[in-house]
C-alpha cells in the first residue's frame, strides 16, 4: 500500500511539472520581441465627428552604448473605432501595439465633448490593460500635448505621470482619477466622473517688464499648442495616407518609422536641461463629467477644496491673506466626513464636516526667532480666516457641481446606500433640492 502512495505521489509531480513546462513554452512568458512589438507608453485619443484619432507614445530601444537606452515616437493613427486606429499601427508599420505598460490615458476637447466612454469601452474590454491606468483630460488636442518634450522628461507620459503622481495628490495638488474610478462613476447611478486637466506651461516665469514682452511673442501655452495643431491637422489629418511628420526636440529628432499614416514626434533621451523653450505640465484644475461627456471646469483653488473633502492629505500647504501679509499653513492631516439625511418635510440634507490639523509653515514677514522653531505659534487669527475661506470655495465648488448636474460628491449614491426608502422618489432631483451644512475648522498640531 505504501508503496503504491509513492509511485501515485511521483507521477502526480512528473505531470504536474510536465503541465508547467508546457504552460511555459506556449505561453507568452519569454522576452518580447522589440523588434515586433509595440510598448505603448501612453494614448491620446482625439475626436473628428465620428472618426477617432488615435496618438500612441511607443517606446523604441537604442544601441545600449547611448546614454539612455530608449527614447518615445508618437505615432498617429485613425478610424471609426479605437481598436480600428490600432490596427492601422499595425497594418502600415508592422508593430503590434502591446497595452500591458500603458499607464496614461489623454483625452482632447473634441473627444470630451462626447461620451468619452465610446472610446474607453475598448480599454476596459482589453484584458492587458491595467484599470489602475491614468486618465487625464486637456483643452486642444491630445495629439499636440503629447508631443511636447517637457523640461523635466524627454518623454511627455512620463512628465505628466510626475504632476498626477501619488506624492501630488497627497498634497492636493491634483485630483487624479484612474480608469477604474472613472468608470465605476461612470456606471453608477449618478453617472458622475472628474478628471484632472494637463496644461502646459511656461518652464520661467517674466518678470517685471518682461510679462508684457512674453505676452506678445507667446511662450509654450495651451493657444500656442492649439493654433500648432490646427496647422497640422490641415495637412497631417486630412487623410489616411498623409505623411508622418516629426517635431524637434532639444537634443535630436526621432525619424520615421512606418510607410506614412503616422505621425512620429520627438521625445527622444536627449539633454533637456537648461533649455528655456521646453515647457512644464500642470494639473490643478479639474474637468466635470456627466454621461460621459465635460460639462464644466473646477478652478485650482476649488480642486483644492474638493481633494479636502474627498481625500486624506497628508503636510499639504494652505497660503491666506492676512492683511498685507501671506501666511502659509501646512495641514499635517484632514479628517473629512460627509452625511446624507432626509427631514421629516422630505428636504434632503448634505453634512461636510472636515477638521484640519495644521501649523505654521512660512509666513511673508520675518518674525522672532523664538516663533521660528515652533509650527505650532500659528499668527492670531489664522485659523478662523482659513476656516472661513476654505468653507467658501468648498461651497463654490459644491454649487458648480450642482449647476450643471455632477454629482462629485456622491450624494445620489449616498442616497441609494442609505436612504433607499426616499431612493426612487428623489433620484432626479435630490442634487436641486438638497441642502449643503458645511463646518470647517482648523486645529493645531500641538
Amino acid at each position: 500500500m505504501h508503496k503504491t502512495h509513492v509511485k501515485n505521489t511521483v507521477r502526480y509531480y512528473l505531470i504536474l511539472i510536465a503541465a508547467f513546462v508546457l504552460l511555459f513554452f506556449s505561453n507568452d512568458f519569454g522576452l518580447i520581441d522589440v523588434q515586433k512589438t509595440a510598448i505603448v507608453l501612453a494614448v491620446g485619443i482625439d475626436r473628428e465627428d465620428d472618426t477617432f484619432i488615435v496618438t500612441s507614445q511607443i517606446a523604441v530601444p537604442q544601441p545600449s552604448k547611448q546614454e539612455k537606452s530608449t527614447k518615445s515616437v508618437q505615432l498617429v493613427s485613425r478610424g471609426e473605432t479605437v481598436a480600428e486606429a490600432f490596427e492601422e499601427i499595425n497594418a502600415k508599420t508592422g508593430w503590434y501595439p502591446k497595452l500591458v505598460f500603458c499607464r496614461l490615458i489623454l483625452l482632447g476637447e473634441k473627444a470630451c465633448e462626447q461620451n468619452v466612454f465610446d472610446a474607453l469601452d475598448y480599454f476596459l474590454r482589453d484584458e492587458y490593460m491595467s484599470d489602475n491606468c491614468l486618465l487625464a483630460a486637456c483643452d486642444g488636442h491630445a495629439k499636440d500635448v503629447l508631443n511636447v518634450t517637457a523640461l523635466v522628461d524627454a518623454t511627455s507620459s512620463t512628465a505628466i505621470e510626475k504632476v498626477l503622481s501619488q506624492h501630488a495628490e497627497r498634497v492636493g495638488a491634483v485630483l487624479t482619477s484612474t480608469l477604474r474610478e472613472f468608470s465605476i462613476g461612470y456606471f453608477s447611478e449618478g453617472r458622475s466622473g472628474y478628471l484632472p486637466v494637463i496644461k502646459i506651461e511656461p518652464q520661467q516665469e517674466t518678470v517685471g517688464s518682461e510679462s508684457s514682452e512674453s505676452a506678445q511673442k507667446g511662450s509654450p501655452s495651451q493657444d500656442g499648442q492649439k493654433e500648432k495643431s490646427k496647422n497640422e491637422s490641415s495637412s497631417g489629418e486630412s487623410s489616411k495616407n498623409s505623411e508622418s511628420s516629426s517635431e524637434e526636440s532639444s537634443s535630436q529628432s526621432s525619424s520615421d518609422s512606418g510607410n506614412g499614416s503616422s505621425k512620429e514626434s520627438k521625445s527622444s533621451s536627449g539633454d533637456s536641461g537648461g533649455n528655456a523653450s521646453e515647457p512644464l505640465f500642470s494639473a490643478g484644475e479639474t474637468a466635470l463629467f456627466v454621461g460621459g461627456k465635460r460639462v464644466d471646469t473646477l478652478t485650482k483653488e476649488e480642486s483644492f477644496a474638493v481633494n479636502v473633502v474627498l481625500n486624506k492629505l497628508q503636510l499639504a500647504t494652505y497660503s491666506l491673506r492676512q492683511g498685507e501679509e501671506i501666511c502659509s499653513l501646512t495641514i499635517k492631516r484632514n479628517e473629512p466626513k460627509m452625511k446624507l439625511t432626509i427631514g421629516k418635510n422630505g428636504i434632503p440634507s448634505f453634512k461636510i464636516q472636515v477638521t484640519c490639523h495644521a501649523g505654521i509653515l512660512d509666513y511673508s514677514k520675518s518674525q522672532d526667532l523664538s516663533s521660528l522653531g515652533d509650527v505650532g505659534d500659528v499668527p492670531r487669527g489664522s485659523f478662523p480666516l482659513a476656516e472661513t475661506l476654505l468653507k467658501a470655495q468648498i461651497v463654490s465648488a459644491f454649487e458648480k457641481t450642482r449647476a450643471c448636474g455632477c454629482d462629485l460628491f456622491g450624494i445620489v449614491e449616498r442616497l441609494e446606500k442609505y436612504q433607499k426608502k426616499h431612493f426612487y422618489a428623489l433620484r432626479g432631483e435630490v442634487l436641486d433640492r438638497v441642502v449643503l451644512n458645511a463646518t470647517i475648522s482648523f486645529k493645531n498640531i500641538r
